[in-house]
């Protein structure tokens, strides 16, 4: 083993349920409880479909639900299935750094390989506090998303960390998997750049499937290539071309705090960046009034180098023609919270972003990069949004801390709320507050297949 494998498989493998502190457990569960929130909402979503009608394809009894259902496919289809329904809305958790991610996304191979295994709630929080855990300190390491690879290969050493911890595999195990995955599991940023698709909400699912098939394989007998980092042709070399600082200690070794208490909630349905910048634009349409919105003459978006170069630098933002490019189209999202004194799915809509009147206010909007902002981010997220109005005043709002950071936490009653608005469309308010209550004792359940069955959309 290199010495990365050496220090990410003895964490795999060392870290136990007494190591997690209460605040990490107490995270794992509000992330559940949203995660679920977010893939309820999209249910009917066309990408979630697309991969729901793909994991009814194959059955299995030994295998996972497809939630929502009560089928049993092989683990890796609803595996890939969840992870679709979890990031189809933009609407997941978030962590940024040198590279940004959605750790939720690792949640997917986690409950499917739980449910699948016979693993107990205990088994799952642990598991998902390591995938949180090796996510977020890939992404601290280095930046891979301007050398062409999409955010989603760290998920190929996370959920397959998980995938392992899950397996109960020895160190020698864990490393073969988590090899197997690298290996196997690097994706273009292309994903992400121009006219979105919706293979956006499937990427990192694919990811936590190719995971959770190298868990599969090495169960067999497999085994995986070495020097797996730092080899002539690793992921240092070939991904992060050099850059790569990875923490000495992770979380629960000598005092070191779990990264699932920095990860970042999202208030609303937009792609994070944008979180600031939503509440000043709401602020400001307080004050201007709906009836003034149509004096509205400019609109100036002060935000950081990483929010403008993701989603306020490329002119596909100002004419989103996919829901994709829109809820990661800066100008589109402060014109429609301007205009509609809201953020929520229904913005998203193709009627709303193809709106005429919505569309004019959108070229008024312009986005530039504050140095000041650029300097603080990672630790926070900040945007000032200016309107001028045709009479020549202007008003302005900043907005640091979004809602859901940690410095601005979502409560649990808020996160409750959230779920009750998210999966009104196909839970009734009795299962709303069954299903929230089995989460709050996630540590504590013995059948991950109680909580698959509870999900069932009937």
């Amino acid at each position: 083993m290199d010495k990365f494998e050496k220090q990410i498989t003895a964490y795999v493998a060392d870290l136990t349920c007494e190591s997690l502190t209460r605040s990490a457990v107490q995270s794992a569960k509000e992330r559940y409880l949203d995660s679920l929130a977010v893939a309820f909402a999209a249910y009917r979503e066309p990408p979630v479909e697309a991969m729901r009608r793909f994991a009814l394809t194959a059955s299995s009894a030994k295998g996972a639900t497809v939630l929502g259902t009560a089928h049993r496919a092989p683990v890796d289809y609803a595996a890939v299935y969840l992870g679709t329904m979890i990031r189809a809305l933009d609407w997941n958790d978030t962590y940024l750094n040198r590279e940004p991610a959605h750790p939720s996304d690792n949640i997917a191979a986690c409950l499917a390989l739980a449910e699948a295994e016979g693993k107990t709630g205990k088994d799952l929080v642990l598991a998902t506090v390591v995938a949180y855990e090796l996510q977020c300190r890939l992404c601290d390491a280095a930046g891979i998303r301007k050398k062409g690879w999409d955010h989603v290969t760290y998920g190929s050493v996370s959920s397959a960390s998980a995938a392992a911890k899950l397996m109960g595999f020895p160190p020698e195990r864990i490393r073969d998997t988590i090899a197997i995955a690298v290996t196997t599991g690097n994706y273009l940023r292309q994903t992400r750049i121009g006219s979105i698709s919706q293979w956006k909400a499937a990427a990192f699912a694919q990811a936590a499937q190719n995971a959770v098939r190298a868990a599969l394989y090495v169960k067999h007998g497999m085994t995986g290539p070495g020097d797996i980092f730092l080899g002539k042709h690793g992921l240092i070399n070939q991904i992060t071309q050099g850059e790569f600082d990875l923490a000495e200690r992770f979380g629960g070794q000598d005092g070191e705090a779990f990264k699932i208490d920095s990860t970042y909630l999202k208030y609303f349905p937009a792609e994070y960046h944008s979180q600031s910048a939503i509440g000043s634009a709401l602020e400001l349409r307080k004050t201007i009034g709906p009836e003034r919105v149509k004096d509205i003459a400019r609109v100036r978006v002060d935000t950081s180098f990483h929010s403008y170069d993701i989603i306020g630098g490329e002119s596909a933002k100002w004419r989103p023609d996919t829901k994709e490019t829109a809820d990661h189209s800066m100008p589109y999202i402060v014109a429609a919270a301007l205009m509609d004194g809201n953020i929520a799915l229904e913005q998203f809509a193709e009627k709303r972003f193809r709106d005429p009147e919505l569309l004019a206010l959108v070229q008024k909007v312009e986005v530039a990069e504050k140095k000041e902002y650029t300097d603080i981010y990672g630790k926070s997220f900040p945007n000032k949004v200016a309107v001028t109005l045709t009479d020549g005043r202007v008003l302005e709002h900043e907005t640091i801390d979004p809602k859901g950071h940690p410095n601005n936490p979502l409560t649990p009653k808020e996160i409750e709320d959230k779920f009750r608005t998210a999966t009104a469309p196909v839970f009734g308010g009795k299962r709303q507050e069954d299903i929230i209550r089995m989460v709050w004792g996630l540590d504590e359940l013995k059948d991950i297949g109680a909580l698959a069955r509870l999900c069932e959309v009937k």
